[in-house]
């Protein structure tokens, strides 16, 4: 599939999970030179693992979004953060003029997905946790968390069918929220 779509040094890649996987971003901003590289299921260490593709590529921006399938996974705040951070460091040099966003973990609906596991404490914490790196190594962070949440600190029922994964509306707010960066 990416044979058929190779990215370009002057691409900017989209780079993360199912959430990212279903992002059409032709759709949504109407651009040639964005590359989807979400994969449903991803967790922080498959990105790192395929992340030889999007590094040899050197392209103009990535924007990341990873993390929520560790959480589901039951791994560790402290395994997210760092897996994220290693993340950052090989992209910042393996493509040194790459401008790299890392964007906030979206909360979930825990009512819809019928959990009451604290996830969104979790979320929370490791977006803290990852704005604060980002903050020292100088990267943008884009937290666009905030503004999925409904009254109850979940994600708002407009945006997820299932609890996780986005409905059009959530497509079209993410789509809104990082235009600027673009």
């Amino acid at each position: 599939m990416y044979n058929i779509n190779p990215i370009a040094q002057t691409d900017t890649v989209f780079l993360g999970d199912s959430l990212t996987e279903s992002f059409d971003l032709q759709k949504h901003f109407g651009r040639n030179d964005l590359r989807n590289r979400g994969i449903s299921g991803n967790m922080t260490r498959n990105v790192l693992h395929r992340l030889k593709e999007i590094t040899n590529a050197k392209p103009s921006r990535i924007f990341l979004m990873i993390g929520i399938n560790d959480i589901f996974n039951e791994l560790s705040e402290e395994t997210v953060v760092s897996n994220t951070e290693k993340i950052v460091n090989e992209i910042s040099a393996k493509c040194p003029d790459t401008v790299l966003f890392v964007q906030s973990i979206l909360p979930v609906n825990e009512t819809n997905l019928i959990i009451d596991e604290n996830l969104n404490t979790k979320i929370y914490k490791i977006n803290n946790r990852l704005r604060f790196i980002c903050k020292e190594k100088e990267l943008s962070f884009i937290d666009i968390h905030p503004d999925f949440l409904n009254k109850n600190g979940e994600m708002d029922a407009e945006y997820t069918y299932d609890g996780v994964h986005l409905t059009e509306q959530g497509y079209i707010l993410w789509a809104e929220l990082v235009q600027e960066y673009l």
